[in-house]
């Protein structure tokens, strides 16, 4: 079995203005028709190292209703034309959207990044009726990921502890996955 604690986050203010891209080969756009191999190549470049597993355990028609579902809307990052990142959203509660994925392939972290596609992301779902805008992360995501939610004006709202069968050991990933994260970890 393997532990992780998972702390949930809101944000209850909009973002004031339209977020300019660092440079003029980045875009963020809305993928309306993803495909599910594209979808969960998209998970597995940018969660494998963070355990990123529930999506890619779901069979191809649970998978693709949820990805076709109108309320479930997936941009992706792009630099250069390369695949930088992707964010997942539900909108299926009006007020209160939820970032259900959000995050960057390895090679492009730690390049100022992640600040353009968050800003984007809520830029274009705070339109009405929404009054917050909610996530949640873990202690196996990547270390600042607190931190980084912090600084975009998501407050804490709770915390608790979950466990399943390490992905790793269930074969959804690679056992090579995440090495920084010991296989069957215990809180």
């Amino acid at each position: 079995m393997l532990s992780w604690r998972v702390t949930y986050m809101e944000r209850t203010v909009p973002v004031p203005e339209t977020p300019v891209a660092p440079a003029s080969d980045i875009s963020f756009t809305l993928k309306p028709d993803i495909s599910l191999e594209h979808y969960r190549d998209l998970h597995l470049k940018v969660g494998e190292n963070w355990l990123w597993w529930e999506r890619l355990a779901l069979d191809d028609t649970a998978l693709g209703k949820l990805i076709s579902d109108p309320d479930t809307l997936i941009h992706t990052l792009r630099v250069g034309g390369e695949l930088a990142g992707f964010a997942e959203l539900d909108k299926s509660e009006a007020e209160a959207p939820a970032i259900r994925y959000f995050g960057l392939l390895p090679d492009f972290i730690g390049r100022r990044l992640g600040g353009f596609m968050m800003e984007s992301l809520l830029h274009r779902v705070w339109q009405p009726p929404v009054r917050r805008v909610t996530l949640d992360t873990c202690d196996l995501d990547h270390p600042a990921a607190i931190d980084f939610y912090h600084r975009h004006q998501f407050k804490e709202t709770r915390t608790e502890v979950q466990t399943a069968e390490d992905p790793r050991e269930t074969g959804i990933l690679p056992r090579t996955a995440a090495p920084h994260i010991p296989l069957n970890r215990q809180l």
